[in-house]
């Protein structure tokens, strides 16, 4: 999957090129990205004035869980490890008055790359420690 160029960059490019006279190529290698990167980036601005396209859809839904919710489940899982969906689920209704079902977390926990090998390695930890 290719990277994201940001806006920033995106607006840089224009400078490059419309300030500095700087060619493609030129413009591809200073900001780290392909060259029909850049020629997409000065069509779109050409054509609409936006370094973006102005007519690309956001896919998918919006994040059911905020960052500070997933902040929150980070912090219970250290504190305790063992804890199952269902009981995660019931801390959220209860201290962030956040409803979601067992598979929003269980690809949320995925997405913050917390495992069921992690989560048993770490309570074996704390078993030696007792």
């Amino acid at each position: 999957m290719a990277l994201t160029v940001s806006t920033q960059l995106r607006e840089r490019m224009i400078v490059w090129h419309y300030e500095l006279h700087k060619n493609p190529i030129e413009i591809a290698e200073l900001a780290g990205c392909s060259v029909p990167t850049v020629y997409r980036v000065l069509h779109f601005h050409r054509d609409y004035d936006v370094v973006h396209n102005p007519f690309a859809q956001h896919t998918g839904r919006k994040c059911a869980l905020t960052t500070a919710d997933t902040d929150y489940i980070s912090a219970l899982l250290q504190a305790n490890p063992a804890l199952f969906l269902d009981e995660i689920q019931l801390h959220l209704i209860e201290y962030r008055e956040v409803d979601v079902s067992i598979s929003t977390l269980s690809r949320t926990l995925r997405r913050l790359a917390v495992s069921n090998k992690k989560i048993a390695k770490t309570a074996m930890e704390r078993n030696e420690l007792l």
